[in-house]
């Protein structure tokens, strides 16, 4: 069982996180020499990690095949998480939630744990339990210009430097995000890239 565990994990890449598997149909006993070299490789491994898996595999007696076996297994993934201390609301900034790191199974965690460092440029999108482990979508980068605010953009070709003033953002982003944005006068619509909360440089 060691050694099909570890074949699996080495398989899936698991280097941050502990693989423990559990047989659900006893296995197989076979004799080896007390000195052998016993290895163990996958034939058909299973084609996503989830918490009941069936793999193929091979077990190796100094390099010679004296097996092959269908294993059924429950699967864990063991990683340290991080997860919510308290009940936390939502646009809270991540470095005013408190968050602790625990080791949890994640392995029915589809879209995988955020992992992430907290600060204060992150920001929860919804409200959260206590014990709540956090996952990509609880997360995002804090908004420097909202929806409606007006803004500036600018425009740079070499030496010449032009400014828009009175710009709508018609969408909220953080810096490094294209949004929509709306001219005052001629009411046409652009795109810009957020620089800080004033500041939007066009012409992408």
């Amino acid at each position: 069982l060691p050694l099909v565990t570890k074949a699996l994990q080495n398989i899936f890449d698991l280097h941050d996180g502990e693989l423990v598997l559990e047989p659900t149909r006893p296995l197989p006993t076979v004799p080896v020499p007390e000195k052998a070299f016993l290895q163990v490789q996958i034939i058909a491994q299973p084609p996503v990690l989830a918490g009941f898996m069936r793999t193929q595999y091979a077990l190796l007696l100094d390099g010679q095949r004296v097996g092959l076996w269908t294993g059924f297994f429950k699967a864990r993934l063991f990683k340290e998480v991080w997860m919510t201390g308290k009940i936390s609301s939502r646009h809270t900034s991540l470095d005013q939630v408190k968050l602790i790191r625990k080791k949890v199974d994640v392995i029915n965690y589809r879209t995988g744990v955020w992992e992430g460092k907290p600060d204060h440029t992150l920001q929860l999108t919804q409200g959260l339990g206590a014990g709540m482990v956090l996952q990509p979508r609880h997360v995002r980068r804090t908004p420097v210009i909202l929806r409606n605010q007006t803004v500036t953009g600018i425009y740079r070709l070499k030496a010449l430097r032009i400014e828009l003033r009175d710009l709508l953002a018609l969408e909220e982003g953080a810096p490094g995000d294209i949004i929509r944005l709306r001219n005052s006068k001629s009411f046409k619509v652009i795109r810009g890239r957020i620089i800080d909360s004033r500041i939007v440089q066009l012409g992408l």
